[in-house]
């Protein structure tokens, strides 16, 4: 009998172990946002074989350089002129963007085509809708590719207070990114971010400029 009931677990074990292991599953394996619907859902388009994931994407084959997780879509080398301002207290490094930027710039420099993945050697057709050619004059745009230097930033102060390395946007108040230690486009937008409300892909709203008060404290 004591080696039968050695092997006799009770429903509120078994109920604790459960619990004890989905809570160790959600937190080791964060939910990846639904890009299906999304405005980089493009399997609708004709340019993707009914697919979403493999414009950029794809399980063999992929371009090992990319600073991103089997990527698959072309790389643009374009030579960016970048935004600078005198009340920086830091300069945008050449060549440009950091490589995070430029996956995202693989589309929206309007130098690479959409279709342009899959080791293509003759490159795609299909450019990015006008509206969201961002070109390679980002003056513009919001510096990318800098290691940010809070004038504002009070000594002994936490940077990860309000950027989380390990990008897991569910947590609060962490929404917003370093990469390598530098802003980079995907420090304010998620690119599988599916909400339909959410056409621009934020990490953070801009009601009453949530999203730039979060670094930008006034």
């Amino acid at each position: 009998m004591g080696f039968l009931r050695s092997f006799i677990i009770s429903p509120r074990m078994v109920v604790c172990r459960t619990v004890a292991v989905s809570v160790l599953f959600t937190l080791t394996f964060p939910a990846v946002a639904a890009i299906q619907g999304s405005v980089h859902d493009l399997s609708a388009s004709g340019l993707t074989g009914g697919e979403i994931c493999n414009v950029c994407h794809v399980p063999h084959n992929t371009d090992a350089t990319a600073d991103a997780p089997l990527w698959n879509h072309t790389i643009s080398t374009a030579v960016y002129t970048v935004y600078n301002s005198p009340t920086m207290d830091v300069t945008a490094e050449q060549p440009g963007p950091g490589s995070y930027s430029r996956l995202c710039l693989s589309c929206h420099d309007g130098t690479i085509a959409l279709d342009s993945y899959g080791g293509s050697t003759t490159g795609g057709t299909t450019f990015i809708d006008p509206r969201a050619n961002l070109g390679t004059d980002l003056r513009d745009d919001h510096p990318v590719g800098i290691q940010w230097i809070h004038q504002t930033q009070r000594s002994g102060s936490d940077c990860f207070n309000c950027h989380d390395p390990l990008n897991l946007s569910a947590r609060p108040g962490k929404e917003l990114t370093f990469y390598n230690g530098k802003v980079e486009c995907p420090s304010c937008h998620d690119v599988h971010n599916g909400q339909p409300a959410n056409t621009k892909l934020l990490r953070k709203t801009i009601d009453g400029s949530q999203l730039c008060l979060h670094c930008h404290p006034k």
